[in-house]
């Protein structure tokens, strides 16, 4: 392994771990969400909000869909524009690794089956209770693990490999968006009781390492001669 990202597998790992003891095992995941569930007037009130619903959850899809298409359009341009072409590596492996992590999470959310808040009896649902760790690869027609919104947020922590392949000093600022947009689209979620902080880590950490993973494999030359 380059050592340069070695840190990158590393490090996001035990926080992990340790955060879905704490989140999960620990019951933190239901104390935050109690205390959203409690602001809210013990009812999922802003679930349809306009803002909530309407700006954040369809119109930041609508926003995910414009960066993709943005995306493919930068990419096009690498063919017909010469300054472009030492750019078409990257862009590639930027739209590559975003429609990946969006495809892997929408895959694995089709098999676990682990419910949302609001289908809790503890928050007005009809099911009891139980944590990721017992409830993964369960049976059933619900879809709330890993968190889906926050993913089209999160998928673009691959902009942090993008800028360390051709602006290296920009890195920190790209990978800021990423978690600034998945944040923002995760935090909607839980307010409207559709995720637990801990679904939104674990989107988080499949993103991270999706993007990481993709960067070295295709750039593996590039990263060994670094």
């Amino acid at each position: 392994m380059n050592r340069s990202l070695s840190y990158h597998w590393v490090m996001p790992l035990p926080l992990l771990l340790i955060a879905t003891y704490l989140l999960d095992v620990q019951g933190l995941d239901l104390r935050l969400a109690d205390a959203i569930y409690a602001f809210e007037g013990n009812s999922w009130n802003l679930q349809d909000s306009w803002l909530l619903e309407t700006v954040i959850h369809k119109g930041g899809r609508m926003l995910v869909g414009a960066l993709i298409l943005l995306n493919l359009g930068a990419l096009a341009s690498t063919w017909l524009s010469q300054s472009m072409r030492s750019y078409r590596a990257g862009l590639g492996y930027l739209f590559g690794a975003v429609i990946t992590s969006l495809l892997i999470v929408s895959g694995l959310k089709d098999i676990t089956h682990i419910s949302c808040p609001w289908d809790f009896q503890r928050y007005g649902g009809e099911q009891f209770y139980a944590p990721i760790v017992n409830a993964i690869f369960g049976s059933g027609t619900v879809r709330c693990f890993p968190a889906g919104h926050a993913s089209g947020g999160y998928a673009w922590v691959a902009l942090y490999f993008f800028c360390r392949l051709y602006k290296p000093q920009w890195r920190m600022a790209a990978l800021s968006v990423g978690l600034l947009l998945g944040m923002a689209f995760g935090l909607s979620q839980q307010f409207r009781g559709a995720h637990f902080l801990s679904h939104d880590l674990w989107t988080l950490a499949i993103c991270w390492y999706t993007a990481l993973a993709s960067y070295q494999w295709l750039f593996r030359h590039r990263t060994a001669a670094a």
